[in-house]
């Protein structure tokens, strides 16, 4: 057993025979906590999902993504960072308060409907072919490489890749998914057309004003932009991209609790 989980079994007594042997198998085996779903943790315990999500109830967290955060601070070595005085506080950017505004803008428009519907097509589906142009290739990527660990077949193109790679593909994928800011790139609408032509379902990340590509998806999140206009200088900084990291962790933390 880790010495450092054991405040967890100090709660023992509130906890099923069940209950316990979820949280016991976890102190006797750290090196499972953030590599391990709910799904994965109820098969090798023998209990179901929602005897896990009591036991995190009962131990004080939402649920089980909160759960594993506290077990991973108490596995880390790393110093608690003391509490902030009111003058450190004080220290923040001023562009700090306007990126969080904007993140609860964006969160704001993804209903839990569209995220279960992501939820539901990483769950069902097994292919995803991923599209992106510029930045948003990057973003692509990320996401991509995301789903490859989460043992997806997932492959990531762009505009550098001739347009026949995608249509000697297209067939094999069961979900495109495109990431663009505009939503109004050609080399990305061209894909998104043939896509849906051939019968993949079609997801979106774009800003959220109204674009071409967010009418042709069947599923589109749209995230806020503080640029004034879509096609601002793509050196330009703002939260868009931080938007679209947090939203993209977001969805496939809740696909795989």
């Amino acid at each position: 057993m880790d010495n450092r989980l054991a405040p967890l079994l100090s709660r023992g007594e509130l906890l099923t025979r069940a209950e316990f042997r979820v949280l016991a198998h976890l102190t006797e085996h750290p090196l499972l906590v953030g590599h391990v779903t709910v799904r994965e943790l109820a098969k090798q315990t023998y209990v179901s999902t929602a005897t896990i999500v009591r036991l995190c109830q009962k131990l004080g967290f939402s649920g089980y993504s909160e759960f594993i955060w506290h077990c991973k601070q108490l596995l880390s070595d790393t110093p608690h960072i003391s509490a902030q005085s009111p003058d450190t506080a004080d220290n923040l950017p001023e562009l700090f308060a306007h990126f969080i505004a904007n993140y609860q803008q964006t969160f704001h428009w993804i209903s839990r409907e569209k995220r279960q519907r992501f939820t539901a097509l990483l769950r069902d589906k097994e292919s995803f072919f991923l599209y992106g142009a510029g930045f948003s290739y990057l973003f692509a990527e990320y996401l991509t490489k995301k789903l490859q660990v989460l043992g997806k077949a997932a492959f990531i193109s762009g505009p550098g890749d001739s347009r026949n790679i995608f249509l000697s593909n297209a067939a094999r994928y069961q979900v495109f998914i495109a990431v663009s800011r505009s939503g109004e790139t050609e080399q990305v609408l061209d894909k998104a057309r043939i896509a849906k032509n051939v019968g993949m379902t079609v997801v979106a990340f774009t800003r959220a004003s109204a674009n071409s590509l967010a009418e042709l998806a069947d599923l589109h999140f749209a995230l806020y932009d503080d640029a004034v206009h879509f096609a601002a200088e793509a050196a330009g900084i703002t939260s868009f991209e931080s938007n679209l990291v947090l939203l993209i962790d977001l969805l496939l933390l809740e696909a795989t609790e």
